[in-house]
């Protein structure tokens, strides 16, 4: 915690919020036992950041902080270089705070590269998910990470792993849809759904312009602020039954989920998202037989970035 007058160390286990910048923290996917003690004990607590090798932050838990930081950048800005953000190449590792399709619009995280912008530009907007699809055998295991998706830039790689690893995870639901695939109400709400059950950007960076306060604690100017977006999209509070995929969640009258940000300063890359989720949902549902897991998933061990090393899978008749 930084040394400052008046700020009593906060009391918490180690093993809680030391654990969330550590890249094997995730070796089994999201913590979500932890984030979830810390939102109804420490909603913004102090990261020293050295197990990740960068600066110390808050991190901020709370749907409703985590909000309130999005849509004030006079007092939370965004980290970044003046880049337009846009979806990320593959980078690899445990590289810092996030790119693609997190709410940066106007700067990135230290994770970027110069192509960033041009990647985006190059994405095509009427997506050709059938012809992916069409890359899965029937009946023949392939990692739909490496073979199928492989070649699109890592944040929709992750968005689109993340949306069919939903369907996998929740057989009644993806059932359901099939059903009632005609509905597009209800498959609008699926992907919104799969957004926020996912939550391919963990957590972005802000940096406090001027003493403010969130969350029960003062922040001084020049401190560092990571925004936890999956915690906030998994926040009880805000979401009943936040671990559970609900295809209708957002066909009832809930918050909006924060995968993109919120208000003026919302990701730019939105649109794009949501078009290539909902053109592979269509595509899922649309082809005969059922998608199975072929395999153990392995996760991505990184504490900003939400998606999978490998995701073998098997279409059945």
């Amino acid at each position: 915690m930084p040394h400052r007058r008046g700020v009593l160390p906060t009391a918490l286990p180690i093993t809680d919020a030391g654990a969330l910048d550590r890249a094997d923290t995730y070796a089994r996917g999201i913590p979500h036992d932890r984030l979830e003690r810390l939102r109804a004990k420490t909603p913004v607590v102090w990261l020293d950041g050295r197990a990740a090798g960068r600066p110390g932050s808050w991190a901020v838990l709370r749907y409703a902080d985590v909000q309130h930081a999005l849509v004030h950048p006079e007092l939370f800005a965004p980290q970044g270089d003046g880049v337009v953000h846009g979806p990320a190449t593959d980078l690899g590792g445990d590289r810092g705070p996030g790119l693609g399709f997190g709410p940066d619009p106007g700067g990135h995280s230290p994770d970027g590269g110069p192509g960033d912008a041009h990647d985006a530009a190059l994405i095509d907007m009427d997506p050709p998910a059938r012809a992916l699809l069409a890359r899965v055998p029937s009946k023949e295991p392939v990692d739909f990470v490496g073979e199928v998706v492989g070649d699109l830039p890592e944040t929709l790689r992750n968005t689109l792993a993340g949306g069919l690893y939903a369907l996998l995870r929740h057989p009644a639901q993806f059932a359901r849809l099939r059903e009632e695939r005609y509905d597009e109400g209800l498959v609008d709400s699926a992907v919104e759904e799969m957004l926020r059950w996912w939550t391919p950007v963990l957590q972005v960076w802000r940096v406090v312009q001027r003493g403010t306060v969130i969350g029960g604690v003062p922040l001084l100017a020049g401190e560092r602020v990571t925004l936890w977006l999956v915690s906030a999209n998994h926040d009880d509070e805000v979401f009943a039954e936040p671990r559970q995929f609900l295809p209708e969640r957002f066909l009832r009258d809930v918050r909006s989920h924060l995968c993109f940000g919120f208000g003026q300063r919302a990701c730019l890359g939105a649109r794009l998202a949501r078009v290539h989720l909902r053109a592979l949902l269509d595509a899922v549902l649309e082809r005969p037989g059922l998608p199975q897991l072929a395999g153990e998933p392995v996760p991505v061990r990184s504490s900003a970035r939400h998606g999978f090393e490998h995701l073998p899978i098997r279409w059945t008749a």
